[in-house]
Order: C-alpha cells, then sequence, then structure tokens
C-alpha cells in the first residue's frame, strides 16, 4: 500500500526568519536549512494587521481578507454593537483543502485555525485552536467524527493552550515549556500515524508552539529587549531555541513519513519584541473629543462592562483547573454570558456621543466609526480628521502612529465592510513595539503609561513580552522548485502557487498570484471557470461561543 503524501505543509505558526536564520546558522534547525538550500524562500507578507485568522485564511484560500471575509476572532453583527465569534464557515470562499477534495484527491488538515467547524470533506480533519472546549479537542473538531476516538486512544488526544496565562508567577515559565514540548511530539506522533494509513494527496498539519513560545520567552531569548530579566535560568534564555530545535526535529521526521514530492512551510507572521510603553487608544480618542465613557471607572470593580468580565475572567482562569473550566462556565445561565466579550469591549462606553471607538485588541489596532452607514459624507470627513488626529499622538516625545488605512486601500472584495473602517499601523519604539491595553481599565486622561517590572512578563491583559510582525517565513522545496532563491510573497500567494505545483487548475475566486520567480516550470498556469459553492454561515451555540472565548483568552487574544 503505498503511504506519506504527495504534498506536505507544515505551518510553523508566527516563525520568523529572523530567529529561524539565526538557528539554521547556528546548527539547529537542519531540516528546515535543507530546504532553504535546495529550495525557494520568501519572507512571507502577512495581511495587515499581522493577524493570526485572516492570515491563515488567505493562505487557505488564495484570497485577501476582503474577499474570504475573516477579519478577527470576532465580528460584529451588522447593524448592531454585538460581537459573535468567527467560524469557518463564515469564510466566503472555499479553501483549498475544499477545492482538491472537490476534484477527488484525498486531503488531511490537522490543527490549522479557522477550520472549525470541519468541512465534510474527501479525507480528514482535526481543527484548529480556535474551536470550543477549553483545553484539546473533542469529537466536534473531527472529520470522521469516529477520528477523535482513534487519536484519543493512540495518542491522549491534542491540547491547545494546556496551561492557565493569567497569573505568571515564579514556577509559571517552566511548566508552561514543559507544556509545549510535550505537545510537539504529540502532534509529530499524530501527523506520522496518519500518513502511516494512506498516499495522501496533500496533507497540512500546524504547529501553535512557535507562537506561544515567542509571545511568552522572548523577553529572556533578547538580551536587548527592555523587559529583559537581569537574573533568569539557562533553560528560558534557550526556550525559544529549544522549541524551534524540536520543530525542525519533528519536520524532519514528518518528511521522512511523507516521502513528498512538494513541501511548503508556512507561518502567519512573523516576530519580535515588545517595549515597556502601554497605549490606551480609546482614551487619547477620549481626550480629543471622539468617545465619551458612561462612568468613571473603577479598576478592580465590577459595576462596569469591562469590570463584571475581567472579575470572571479572572477568577475562572486562575482559580480553577484547565479542564474544568468549560464545565463551569456552561453551567452558568446563558443570560449571564450573552454577550460578554461584547461588554467587556463596549459595555462603558456612551455610545450615544461616542463617534469611534477601538476594540483595543493588543494584536491589532483598529477605530470602527459609530455613525450612519448611509451618511458617506460624515464617514468619510470623519476618517480624514481621524488619520490627522492619530498622526498627531505623542508618547513622551516619540509619534505612535505610523499610517493609518482605510479598509479600502487595504482590502478588495465582497466582504470589505465587515472590517473594522480604519486600520492603525503603530511605530516600533527602538525595535520594539508599543502594547496596547484596554481603557476602561485606567481612569480618564491615562492615554499611555510605562509598565511596572512586575508585568513585564505580560500575562493575559498586560500585553506579553513577543508580538507579531509583519513578516513570517516560506520555504518552498521539490519538483518544480527552483533551488536556492528568495522571492516576494504574500499568504495568498501559497494556495495558487501549491496548485499549479500540483497540476491543477486555479480556482476563479483566487486572487493571489502564483509565483512564478520560485518555480522551474514552463507549464502556463490554468484557471478554473468556477468555484465550489461556500458553507451557509453557522454561529456558534452559546456554550461552544463560551468554550471560544476562553481559550482565546488563554492563549492571550481576548
Amino acid at each position: 500500500m503505498s503511504v506519506g503524501a504527495r504534498t506536505l505543509i507544515v505551518g510553523l505558526d508566527g516563525a520568523t526568519w529572523d530567529l529561524a536564520d539565526r538557528f539554521m546558522a547556528e546548527g539547529w534547525m537542519p531540516n528546515l536549512q535543507r530546504l532553504v538550500r535546495e529550495g525557494a524562500r520568501a519572507p512571507l507578507n502577512s495581511t495587515t494587521p499581522p493577524m493570526t485568522l485572516p492570515s491563515w485564511s488567505s493562505m487557505l484560500t488564495g484570497c485577501n481578507p476582503g474577499r474570504h471575509g475573516i477579519f478577527d476572532f470576532v465580528r460584529k453583527v451588522p447593524g448592531k454593537w454585538q460581537l459573535e465569534f468567527t467560524n469557518a464557515t463564515h469564510r466566503a470562499v472555499p479553501t483549498m483543502m475544499r477545492v482538491l477534495s472537490d476534484r477527488g484527491s484525498r486531503v488531511a488538515s490537522i490543527a490549522v485555525p479557522t477550520t472549525w467547524p470541519p468541512e465534510d470533506i474527501n479525507g480528514v480533519v482535526v481543527s484548529g485552536f480556535d474551536g470550543p472546549v477549553s483545553t484539546g479537542i473533542d469529537a466536534s473538531f473531527c472529520h470522521p467524527k469516529s477520528l477523535y476516538k482513534e487519536i484519543k486512544e493512540r495518542f491522549g488526544g491534542m491540547k491547545f493552550a494546556d496551561f492557565q496565562e493569567s497569573v505568571i508567577d515564579d514556577q509559571w515559565h517552566d511548566q508552561a515549556l514543559d507544556a509545549l514540548l510535550r505537545e510537539i511530539p504529540r502532534k509529530q506522533a499524530i501527523g506520522e500515524w496518519l500518513l502511516s494509513q494512506e498516499r495522501w494527496d496533500c496533507l497540512m498539519l500546524l504547529f501553535g508552539e512557535s507562537d506561544t513560545v515567542s509571545h511568552h520567552f522572548w523577553m529572556f531569548h533578547d538580551e536587548s529587549s527592555p523587559r529583559h530579566p537581569s537574573e533568569a535560568s539557562q533553560r528560558l534564555k534557550d526556550a525559544i531555541p529549544v522549541v524551534y530545535q524540536r520543530l525542525d526535529e519533528a519536520l524532519g521526521h514528518l518528511i521522512e513519513a511523507a516521502g513528498p514530492e512538494h513541501i511548503c512551510v508556512v507561518s502567519d507572521h512573523g516576530f519580535g519584541g515588545a517595549g515597556v510603553h502601554a497605549l490606551y487608544l480609546n482614551r487619547y480618542l477620549e481626550s480629543m473629543g471622539w468617545l465619551r465613557y458612561r462612568r468613571s471607572v473603577q479598576v478592580n470593580g465590577l459595576q462596569t462592562g469591562t469590570g463584571l468580565a475581567n472579575r470572571l475572567r479572572s477568577a475562572a482562569a486562575t482559580h480553577l483547573p484547565a479542564d474544568w473550566q468549560g464545565k463551569v462556565f456552561r453551567a452558568v445561565p446563558d443570560g449571564l454570558l450573552g454577550g460578554i466579550e461584547s461588554r467587556s469591549r463596549y459595555g462603558d462606553l456612551d455610545m450615544e456621543e461616542t463617534r469611534a471607538l477601538s476594540d483595543e485588541m493588543n494584536y491589532a489596532a483598529t477605530i470602527r466609526l459609530n455613525l450612519p452607514e448611509h451618511d458617506h459624507v460624515a464617514r468619510t470627513q470623519a476618517m480624514n480628521e481621524l488619520r490627522d488626529v492619530l498622526l498627531q499622538w505623542e508618547v513622551d516625545g516619540h509619534r505612535v502612529v505610523k499610517d493609518v488605512y482605510t479598509r479600502e486601500s487595504l482590502y478588495e472584495g465582497g466582504c470589505v465592510n465587515d472590517s473594522p473602517e480604519l486600520i492603525v499601523e503603530l511605530h516600533c519604539r527602538e525595535g520594539y513595539s508599543y502594547t496596547l491595553l484596554p481603557s476602561a481599565r485606567v481612569p480618564a486622561g491615562t492615554t499611555w503609561r510605562l509598565l511596572e517590572p512586575a508585568e513585564y512578563a505580560g500575562g493575559k491583559g498586560l500585553g506579553m513580552n513577543g508580538t507579531h510582525r509583519q513578516h513570517g517565513v516560506l520555504a518552498l522545496w521539490g519538483q518544480g522548485v527552483r533551488p536556492g532563491v528568495e522571492v516576494e510573497a504574500g499568504m495568498a500567494d501559497i494556495a495558487p502557487t501549491l496548485l499549479k505545483l500540483m497540476g491543477e487548475a486555479i480556482p476563479a475566486h483566487m486572487d493571489g498570484r502564483v509565483l512564478d520567480d520560485a518555480l522551474e516550470m514552463t507549464t502556463p498556469t490554468v484557471s478554473a471557470a468556477a468555484s465550489p459553492e461556500r458553507r451557509d454561515p453557522v454561529s456558534a451555540s452559546q456554550d461552544e461561543a463560551e468554550a471560544i472565548r476562553q481559550r482565546l483568552e488563554r492563549l492571550g487574544y481576548l
């Protein structure tokens, strides 16, 4: 029986050439080094802003976010200041795996974000971390559902965020590193087992450990970081290279098991360090007359939307074992849980007196307008004025904002209006990013502050010490790939390029380009006239949404 995979895709979430090049030179990553030497590479341009879900969706669909419609972990309900969690059914176009499946290919997708709920495809799916259940997969993550029982019996399941990220004490980093190093070989073993079952046309397996370790251990590894501790164990200093090394070993084993014709190693964004300056974007908008809070804030109180949400979250994440959190939250009445994320972001705002506001997510500085949709003149004027206001923002003598983009200038397609109206690109300060924190936790007039040393580790809600950067990694290897070249590439270019390498026609919905400068192939690109239909959008149930929220919090995204 023929086994392995014709095309093997290995995702290394958050991996960056800034680290990988150094580790390859030092001998930590010989398998990736071989792929780079014998194939093509690119500093892979992420989506703007460089975010996990829209970026992986662009990789999967070959489309920009304005066409596929995934902009964040949450989406605003049209006509309401209410949020719901994004899932794969909200994607407006089919993925590369769906296209291959519909053409009769056998495909497998393991731990890839934006794949929950799993599609009924010709193959297998284990959804990524953005699905429900607080610490790992269950049968709802798997297609077919019987796959979960086999993974559970053979490998003990598959874990995500198997540790709380709220209280960072003296033992936390050692325990978190142990958890990360336990999970890498488990995913590798699941991948090897699947590769031993049959000959897949395309198999993708994603490792999130490169992202998590960079978020939490950057300050130990980077001696120039303003958060670098004066004393730290060598184990913590070496955590990032050790995880990268272990991922490279897993890559080598998967390549051996796959015997592939083509290999793609890809990340969704890069990484860098965070500085010690915290920003409060909504407080800045308030100071400039664009926003108003309904009441004064008691940072540790329960009377505000944010205070209540934070108290519930902190209590659950700090005092309950991870495996119990989903059970406890599901026992709470829906009336208390419904809209908790909406109240967290908007509950303290006087929406009658607010014209613009930010969701204040540290991974994405965006601004939404609270103006009538039909008043195009007022909205255009507001965006122009806001741009000027934001570009003038100074912190301690430094300009904070590098640029402000309208959604129309970044995206194109039928889903552009699902994005916030303005996307704010922040400057780095001496190579380190600003940390964006929720304004409702500080008094009026506080538009920025310096973090205290006790906050440098960056537990949940304090801003993690490693943050996303624009360029990730792409390495292509195999038949038809030009060896030893470096090219320019974006996330949407990967799917059409892989399809061409596989001899497949490129569906009309893909707006990414084939990376012909990375290929030796002289055959012309063939387009397919029609694309498969999308799935009907389905919102997560109340308990599924709550479980998703818990996991995203544990990973520092909410």
